[in-house]
Formats: structure tokens, sequence, C-alpha cells
């Protein structure tokens, strides 16, 4: 479309087309029925015009008014000021909509432009002037000088920066996360004291902050924090325990003993993203948890370590713990495809019965197809429990 300066390329076409197209049905059905609500059908056309054009549209409610004006003259036998008045409505209506989009498109994709960025503001080197800007009434502005306090790493923004976290809006709250993770050491004390704040957001992007930070001093608070109310809260501040790593583990294993559920589920989710013996074995204990989202989650974090629990899990084949057996074996499905030459070699030469069986359900819940020539050998196997899990296991992958 030339004359308003868009581009030539097919899909401008394919808009054109759809607005040449409406508009031509539109008059089309005036003809043919000699109706007068022709013209509503153009309002549909300028909605889609300024949604792609932003106040370019106005072009578009040029052409509709010219169309008006046509028609009516030509075969309405209709003119005078009433008509070109109706006509510069779509004039109007054009440049409104086109401006209330081009608006609600700065809203949306402005907060989220990173600093740095092509077509980003340069970031003012008065930091005094980007902490006031942190209680601006315009969301950008509030954006825009989080990220510039975050780069430039001014130890004075941290309070401002933390009040943040409970901004409405959400770009800013993020922006404001970044920041404070980038800060380091001097925003651990006030995100530690956000973690007991009322506004849930508050809670779990203080401890998104935190474990980005990855200081150990944080641990006391984050540990606090896997008995959150709110189940999003506690697994960031997992996340954020296990980000900050060994320092955290020697409490999270200890916390698998905890009387509440909430922080042993907690307490496996980190130790999972930290791995190394201690984790593993604590978690192969963990499998036998009296609550079943805790073995589920205990599962899951071995599946996270993965091939480095594979000696531990199968060594908790050979078990008669019913229990633990099942737990190994969802820890092996959680595993996957890494865990099936394991699997396979233990099925075929494990000396333990147990260790067979439980190796031939894990193939069964990973389902992969290249353990079925072990698994069908085992239908020979000498103990009938190794023969009833490798016809399951069989089953399950002829399903798959």
């Amino acid at each position: 479309m030339n004359p308003a300066g868009l581009p030539g390329d097919s899909r401008e076409w394919g808009r054109l087309a759809i607005i040449a197209l409406v508009t031509v049905l539109s008059v089309l059905l005036d003809l043919l029925f000699n109706t007068v609500t022709y013209t509503h059908f153009f309002y549909l056309v300028l909605i889609l015009a300024a949604f792609w054009y932003r106040r370019r549209a106005v072009v578009v409610g040029l052409l509709l008014a010219g169309v008006q004006i046509a028609v009516e003259y030509l075969f309405h036998d209709l003119s005078g000021p009433g008509i070109l008045i109706s006509a510069g409505v779509f004039v109007a209506a054009a440049y409104l909509l086109g401006y209330l989009f081009e608006l609600a498109g700065r809203r949306a994709g402005g907060l989220h432009l990173r600093i740095g960025e092509p077509g980003a503001p340069a970031c003012d080197r008065d930091t005094g002037r980007l902490i006031a800007r942190l209680s601006s009434r315009d969301p950008e502005t509030r954006y825009q000088a989080a990220g510039c306090l975050g780069d430039a790493g001014v130890p004075a923004a941290v309070e401002p920066l933390a009040a943040l976290l409970a901004d409405p809006e959400v770009g800013v709250r993020w922006k404001a996360t970044e920041a404070l993770g980038r800060l380091g050491s001097p925003a651990v004390g006030p995100l530690t004291g956000s973690l007991r704040s009322d506004n849930v957001d508050v809670r779990w992007m203080a401890a998104v902050a935190l474990g980005e930070i990855g200081e150990p001093e944080a641990i006391p608070a984050l540990m606090g924090a896997l008995n959150d109310e709110d189940a999003y809260v506690r697994s960031r501040a997992a996340l954020a325990l296990g980000a900050i790593g060994e320092a955290a583990q020697e409490g999270l294993i200890a916390s698998l003993h905890d009387g509440n559920e909430r922080v042993r589920w907690g307490a496996a989710l980190a130790l999972g993203s930290i791995g190394g013996e201690s984790a593993i074995e604590a978690l192969i204990g963990a499998l036998r948890d009296p609550d079943g989202d805790v073995r589920q989650r205990a599962a899951g974090a071995l599946g996270d370590i993965g091939e480095p629990a594979l000696p531990s899990l199968i060594e908790a084949l050979r078990t008669d713990d019913e229990v633990l057996r099942q737990g190994a074996v969802a820890a092996f499905g959680q595993v996957g495809k890494p865990a099936v030459a394991s699997l396979i070699a233990a099925l075929r030469h494990g000396v333990d019965w147990r260790v067979r069986r439980g190796a031939a359900a894990a193939l069964g819940k990973i389902g992969e197809r290249r353990a079925t020539d072990a698994l069908i050998r085992a239908l020979d196997d000498e103990r009938e429990e190794v023969r009833e899990a490798a016809r399951e296991a069989l089953g399950s992958i002829r399903k798959t």
C-alpha cells in the first residue's frame, strides 16, 4: 500500500486483499438488497486496518470515505453536508483506533525491551535520578530505571528495587528481580526479608533473585520458605537452594527427615539440582517416604541427577521393600534413555533376581524398543517374578 508507505511483501498484499474484499462485499450487499447498513461493515475494516497499520490506517479511512460518498451519490442520489460528515467519521475513527492500538502496543511491548538493546534509551549516569524514577507513575520509566540500576551495580538502589517486587506491572517486577540479582550480596538482606511478605508474588520473586545471587547467607530464610503456604514459592525457594549448592546440602539432607512433607518435598527438589554422592544416598532413602508426593519428587530428583545416580538405583532394586523398589523403578523412568544400557546389563547379568525383576520393570517404564531383545530373553529367566516383569515390560513397549 504505497500511499501509506507500507511494505509490499505478500503478507501486506494479503491484508490489503482482505480490506478490499470486505469493502466490496459491503457495497454489493447494499446494491443487491437496497439496505443502508453496509457502512456498518466498514468499521470492521477500520478495526483490522488499525490493528495492522496503527495510525497509518487513516489512509484506509480516507478510501472508505470516498467509497461511501461515491455510492451514496451514484446509487442513492444523496448528497450534501450529511454525507460528508458521515464520511468524515470514518477518517476520524481510523485515526483514533490506530492511535489506541499504537498506545497498547507500546505498553505491552515496551516493558520487555532489555536495556542495551537496539532502540532502548541510554541509561542516565546520575544514579540519584534513576532511583527517583523508580517511583514514576509511568511503568516504562520504572522498568528502564530498574534495568539501568541493575547494570550499574548501585547498592543504594537495593531498597527501592525491592519495593518494586510488588509493582502492579509484571514486566517491572521481573526487571526489578533481575536487577536485584545483579546487585549481589547487598541485596540479600532486603530479599530475605521479602520472603516474609504478605504478597505471594513478592515472596517467589525474592526467592528467584536469591537463587541468582547464590549467597549462603540466604540459606536459613530459603529453608524457612520451603514451608510457605504457596506451592510456587516453595518450588522457587527449593531451586534457589539448589543454585546455592553444596553450602545448602547438609541442611537439605537433614530436612528430608522433617515432619513436614512440604519441607521434605522442597528438600528433594533442591538436592536434585545439587547432585553428588551424599544427595543421591539421601534421595534413595526418600523413595521410602510415607508421602506419595515426596516419593515422586525424590524419584524426579534422581532423574535430574541422571547417570551418576544409576549405580545406586540399581543397588536399590536389590530389596524386598516394595515401596523402595517401585520408587527406584520410577526414578529410572525419570532418567529415561541414558539408563537403558545399564538396565539391559543388569537384566542379563544381575546375580540377584530382584535386580533382574526391577531392571525389566524399569525398561518397561522407559519404553525403549532397543531393550526388546533383552526382555524377550528374560522370558526364559529361572524366576517367575522376572518372567512376569519382562512380559509386562514388553506389553508396555508395544503400546508406545
